[in-house]
């Protein structure tokens, strides 16, 4: 398994619904938030991959949770992720949202590694991320 990328966040009066427990899309900000922060911490940073190549983005293709615990406001939660699987032109990250030693929370996003390319449909297309990046991002 690849190495966890970890951050602490308190979870504010923004984050929660009426009720003070967070609002459920907040938790699928709070995924993409960490992939990206979790790339930029590995050496790899998104806007200079455009600059850099072909790269076009890596698109959600599916995201999935598991609420197993309640979080709410003023509690400071520990978002672990990292890059689980690849699977050919896509890959896999998982999160895991801790308070303290409680998982209050599980996640899952398919991604897609595209590039730029003419001859396409919509302009781009899916093809395997390079050996060089997954490196990056495993380690």
């Amino acid at each position: 398994m690849a190495k966890r990328f970890s951050t602490s966040r308190m979870i504010s009066f923004g984050d929660c619904d009426p009720a003070q427990i967070v609002y459920y899309p907040r938790f699928f900000e709070m995924f993409d938030r960490n992939t990206e922060n979790m790339f930029r911490f590995r050496g790899v940073y998104w806007e200079k991959l455009h600059e850099d190549s072909e790269y076009s983005g890596m698109p959600l293709l599916d995201v999935h949770a598991n609420f197993k615990v309640r979080v709410t406001m003023g509690q400071t939660i520990d978002i672990q992720t990292w890059i689980d699987e690849f699977r050919g032109k896509t890959f896999v990250v998982r999160h895991e949202l801790y308070n303290g030693d409680v998982l209050c929370c599980e996640g899952r996003e398919l991604r897609a590694y595209v590039i730029r390319d003419s001859n396409a449909k919509a302009g781009v297309r899916a093809v395997p991320m390079p050996d060089d990046l997954k490196a990056k991002l495993t380690g």
